[in-house]
């Protein structure tokens, strides 16, 4: 009887074992394919951006190709509002009637129609000069600033340049970020002993007259993050080089168009920042709230090798060495 005991004690061991072990085997099967779900999904995803220039489109791509070396699978609805305010409030209320799942707005006006759109939705934005100023701190909402340190920029420009006094400031006087802008190079221009003569316009048709009637006041020209302004660097840069002036600008992008100089910002790395906040909210969980919004390093000197043949200046050789060369694009 003992015997029989003893080994009905242990069949019933064996047993719970191997229950326990199928359960363990269950449990990581369970595991394995809710990852591999995981990592199958594919994630909905809405771009809006307010015009397309260099500068944008490289943010759009910098964003695309950080969620893509991160393994998310997404399907991207690219909106472009043409510059249309009225068309980017459009584009913001069809994402969110269709649902997606995490909106990108590259531009202050895009950003500030999808915030206004939804409170729900995770938002990235990329391009913003002043997201406190555009009331786009939210809880829904973060992304990489494009505000550049305006004073590194004077500081270069007083380095290649000894004798300039006065710098034309041309900008779109609807933009936001370039009032910003503006109040800036303005409060920091009298420490180089610069003298700042603005000019604002407000379509693209007034530019040809307002530059050549600023080449005629000034010593160079600063053109900000300005989308107007970038999308008509090409026009500004053929006239002022003609008129041997120095231009300098916020970003890199401008220079493939003529523009002279920058110590600024590289648009598809302020875009690869915002994508890398877009893989924290969907792929760790974790809220835009959770995320700062990151602010632009402006750390590389960029110039323009044709244009410096051109305006035949010599750089000191602390530039030179530093300098990143870049070819003008061909048209």
């Amino acid at each position: 009887m003992k015997k029989i005991m003893f080994l009905v004690m242990m069949l019933s061991l064996i047993l719970i074992g191997c229950a326990d072990k199928k359960e363990e085997a269950k449990t990581e099967t369970d595991n394995t394919n809710t990852e591999a779900k995981a990592d199958d999904k594919v994630y909905k995803i809405g771009i809006t951006q307010i015009v397309s220039h260099q500068a944008l489109d490289k943010a759009r791509e910098g964003f695309k190709d950080a969620l893509k070396e991160a393994g998310i699978k997404a399907e991207f609805d690219e909106q472009n509002a043409q510059g249309d305010v009225t068309i980017a409030n459009t584009i913001a209320n069809k994402f969110v009637t269709d649902k997606v799942d995490l909106i990108f707005a590259i531009a202050t006006p895009t950003a500030q129609a999808v915030s206004n759109a939804t409170s729900d939705t995770p938002i990235l934005f990329s391009a913003v000069t002043d997201p406190e100023a555009a009331g786009l701190v939210k809880p829904n909402v973060t992304g990489s600033s494009d505000k550049v340190d305006i004073e590194q920029q004077l500081a270069l420009l007083r380095e290649i340049s000894k004798d300039a006094k006065k710098i034309g400031f041309l900008y779109n006087s609807s933009e936001e970020n370039s009032l910003v802008q503006l109040e800036e190079i303005k409060k920091i221009a009298g420490k180089y002993n610069f003298e700042i003569v603005e000019q604002g316009i407000s379509s693209a048709n007034e530019l040809p007259q307002a530059i050549d009637k600023m080449l005629t006041q000034v010593d160079a020209l600063y053109l900000p993050t300005d989308n107007l302004i970038s999308s008509s660097s090409a026009l500004i840069a053929e006239k002022a080089n003609a008129a041997k002036k120095i231009t300098f600008a916020a970003e890199s992008g401008m220079l493939e168009n003529g523009i002279f100089i920058t110590k600024g910002i590289d648009y598809y790395q302020l875009g690869k920042e915002a994508g890398k906040l877009a893989v924290e909210i969907l792929k760790d969980g974790k809220k835009p709230s959770d995320l700062p919004y990151k602010i632009a390093e402006t750390t590389e000197i960029a110039v323009n090798k044709q244009t410096l043949e051109q305006l035949g200046i010599k750089l000191p050789d602390d530039v030179m060495s530093k300098a990143k060369f870049i070819e003008t694009k061909a048209k």
